[in-house]
């Protein structure tokens, strides 16, 4: 006869061995501990020394780490650069590879502490919304980039930059993360809802970007006009999908994203039921009988609980303004680098397809990186993802779309076709990836193949040829 003791599972007894025929099943208590597996979260607290205005938060939020020493770094590289590039620029080129020394090395305090202001967002809101935030406050330089390149009809700059910064963060940034946080934990878990979305708007993505190659190639176009009418339709379907993606992440099934509340959910799916509900009292018997026996034998739990105990040290409504302020530095510096990269790396003996599709994300998407690297390391991989993924998810169905519309606005011929090279980076990074979502696991292996196929690309993009030197042609244009 199977015997239990009453101090391991919630179960009514006076005796320390009980039974397990002899104890009815009403009188049986649903089980409050959660799965081995699931993550426990502690309660949101707000620290006492809350701060309620911009000016009192300065010290705590800009000098509050060792690296806060490399500030000093963005004033003497910003006013600098805007001094040479408006009064002396013949004299930029010379300082160019100082000044990009310098808004590397500050662009790193300011990446970390955009990280940390995003969590502090997030003890506010839930790690989706904290996610989405910071992928957009991070694509903002991007962005901007994107249009001043558009404005001197650099099409190919775009194009690559664009579709850099899309293999950057699925691959390099989210393969980072999870290296370095499946190294400090044997697994990691993430809402399989959430992976499984951002799987398929990907797929989305990759078709909108896929096609239009396909249809070039295949020869069934009259002439360009035809690829840049199929070019702004499909622009307008996938702009229509990321709005769509929102609406359902942020709005209408926004608890499926909530890892919290989708971790109590799982927690109330395994407690098991009462008799009189409809099931079988053998069967609750042998399902206590299933749970003890499994709890037995399983001497190791994973690790899969945040180690961080952190206090709210700001309002949202000041967190919201130093995501702003703190993301203005970062795009100033990220033209910084963009805008002195070109004269390094002629210096380094870099060619134009592999700085613009590699050189350029990496340090673009530095912000990005920082923040999606201290969250996995956190163990927090849903905002990790949000942060990794759903920047990828926003620069294919949103900032690239949104090139082609205000392109078609302005009478410039920006399209979605790719080059065939590029286009194939782009069909393997996203399955390799959308297999990993949709497990809800990570590990340090998943990310060290993330960074191998990355360099595999990169590598295909260092002996990439340049395609022409015309500005004027929307597929070879720099």
């Amino acid at each position: 006869m199977l015997k239990i003791r009453s101090p391991s599972v919630g179960v009514s007894s006076d005796s320390s061995d009980v039974p397990l025929t002899s104890v009815p099943s009403s009188s049986i208590l649903p089980v409050s501990a959660p799965p081995l597996h699931a993550k426990t979260h502690p309660a949101k607290k707000t620290s006492n020394k809350l701060h309620i205005s911009f000016m009192p938060s300065i010290v705590s939020v800009l000098f509050s780490t060792k690296i806060s020493v490399l500030t000093i770094f963005m004033p003497v590289t910003v006013i600098p650069y805007y001094f040479l590039l408006k009064f002396s620029p013949e004299s930029l080129d010379t300082a160019s590879p100082y000044l990009f020394l310098g808004s590397l090395l500050a662009l790193v305090p300011f990446a970390e502490r955009l990280g940390y202001i995003t969590e502090q967002l997030a003890l506010h809101t839930n790690d989706t919304y904290s996610g989405l935030l910071n992928a957009t406050f991070g694509n903002f330089s991007e962005l901007i980039l994107s249009l001043l390149a558009m404005h001197k009809r650099l099409y190919r700059v775009v194009q690559l930059s664009l579709l850099g910064s899309i293999l950057s963060n699925l691959l390099l940034v989210l393969g980072c993360s999870c290296f370095l946080g499946g190294y400090r934990f044997r697994i990691q878990r993430f809402t399989t809802v959430s992976g499984a979305v951002s799987s398929g708007m990907l797929m989305v993505a990759t078709a909108g970007l896929v096609l239009p190659c396909a249809l070039k190639m295949s020869g069934q176009e009259d002439d360009a006009l035809d690829e840049i009418n199929f070019s702004r339709g499909t622009a307008l379907v996938m702009f229509f999908m990321y709005w769509c993606y929102l609406l359902f992440s942020l709005k209408t099934n926004q608890f499926e994203f909530d890892s919290v509340a989708h971790a109590a959910e799982e927690r109330n799916r395994s407690t098991p039921k009462k008799v009189g509900d409809g099931h079988d009292s053998d069967g609750e018997e042998a399902e206590m009988s299933s749970l003890l026996s499994s709890a037995a034998r399983s001497p190791v739990v994973v690790a899969d609980v945040d180690d961080d105990d952190e206090d709210a040290v700001m309002t949202y409504d000041l967190a919201l303004k130093w995501l702003f302020a703190v993301t203005a530095v970062v795009g100033f510096l990220s033209d910084v680098l963009v805008g002195t990269i070109e004269a390094f790396t002629e210096r380094n003996g870099l060619n134009p397809v592999f700085t613009a599709a590699i050189v350029i994300p990496i340090f673009g998407n530095a912000a990005e990186h920082a923040a999606s690297v201290m969250f996995a390391y956190r163990n927090k991989m849903d905002i990790c993802l949000g942060i990794a993924v759903g920047s990828s998810i926003q620069i294919a169905l949103c900032v690239v779309p949104a090139c082609v519309l205000l392109g078609w606005a302005t009478d410039r011929d920006f399209s979605l076709f790719f080059e065939g090279y590029e286009t194939a980076c782009l069909v393997m990074t996203v399955m390799t990836v959308s297999f990993f979502l949709i497990g809800g696991t990570s590990n340090w292996l998943i990310g060290a193949l993330f960074i191998g196929l990355y360099i595999i690309i990169a590598f295909g993009f260092w002996i990439h040829e340049k395609e022409g030197d015309s500005p004027d042609n929307p597929h070879e244009g720099w």
